[in-house]
C-alpha cells in the first residue's frame, strides 16, 4: 500500500475559509494536499497533480464540481481519481444525480470532519487497491510475454539449432549470431563461470614428468 506521506488529494473549493479548514485537516493526516479555488483550475491540476482523490464542492463558478466530476471519469475512466462531492443539495434527486454521474461519494454542507476523513479514508483504501490490482496485472502480462517468449525460444531448441561449425557461435530467432554461452545463459536466466575440466586438464596442461632420481 502506498505510504501516507505519497497520498495525493485535490481540494477543489471556491470558499476561501471552508478551503483552508479543509486544507489544514488533510495535511494534519499526512496527505499531500493540492487546493484549486474552481472547477476549471481543477481540471488543470487533475493532469499536473494526478491525486489519488478528489473532494470537490459542486456549487462552483465557471466549472461546478458535477461538470469537473463528469469530465475526470469520462476522461480518465479506469485510471480516474475517487471523487468525493460536497454540496448544500441535500434532496434525494440530488444525491442520484451527483452519483449518476460518477461521484464515488457524497456529502452535505456542512458535513462533520470526522465523518469526512473517514469517507477519505474509505475512498483512499479502494481507489490504492485498485492500483495494486492495475500493477499487479500488468506485472502479470510481462511475466506472460516472457514465458511465451521462452517457450517460443525452447521450442526451437526441438529443432535443428544453427550453429557455427568453426566458432560453436549460436544463430538465434532475430538473426543474430550470439556465443554458446551468451545463449544459453540468457536462455536460462544464470550466469556462468569457467574452468577446466579434467580430461582438458590431462590433454592440454600434462604434468612434467618427474626427475628419476626424484622418484627414487
Amino acid at each position: 500500500m502506498k505510504p501516507t506521506a505519497e497520498i495525493k488529494i485535490l481540494l477543489v473549493e471556491d470558499d476561501p475559509f471552508y478551503q483552508r479548514v479543509l486544507q489544514k485537516r488533510l495535511s494534519v493526516e499526512g496527505y499531500q494536499v493540492h487546493v484549486a479555488a474552481d472547477g476549471r483550475e481543477g481540471m488543470k491540476a487533475i493532469v499536473s497533480f494526478a491525486p489519488d482523490l478528489v473532494i470537490s464542492d459542486w456549487m462552483m463558478p465557471q466549472v461546478d464540481g458535477l461538470e469537473l466530476c463528469q469530465s475526470v471519469k469520462t476522461g480518465l475512466r479506469e485510471m480516474a481519481p475517487y471523487f468525493i462531492l460536497l454540496t448544500a443539495k441535500g434532496e434525494i434527486t440530488d444525491r442520484m444525480l451527483g452519483l449518476e454521474t460518477g461521484a464515488d461519494d457524497y456529502l452535505v454542507k456542512p458535513c462533520d470532519q470526522g465523518e469526512l476523513m473517514a469517507r477519505v479514508r474509505a475512498g483512499l483504501r479502494i481507489v490504492l487497491l485498485t492500483q495494486e490490482l492495475r500493477l499487479a496485472n500488468t506485472e502479470l502480462q510481462l511475466k506472460n510475454a516472457e514465458l511465451d517468449a521462452t517457450r517460443s525460444e525452447m521450442g526451437r531448441l526441438s529443432e535443428t539449432l544453427p550453429m557455427c561449425s568453426v566458432c560453436r557461435k549460436i544463430r538465434t530467432a532475430d538473426g543474430e549470431w550470439e556465443s554458446l554461452e551468451s545463449y544459453i545463459a540468457a536462455l536460462a536466466g544464470t550466469e556462468y563461470s569457467h574452468g577446466i575440466c579434467p580430461d582438458c586438464r590431462a590433454s592440454h596442461y600434462p604434468s612434467p614428468p618427474q626427475d628419476e632420481t626424484e622418484a627414487a
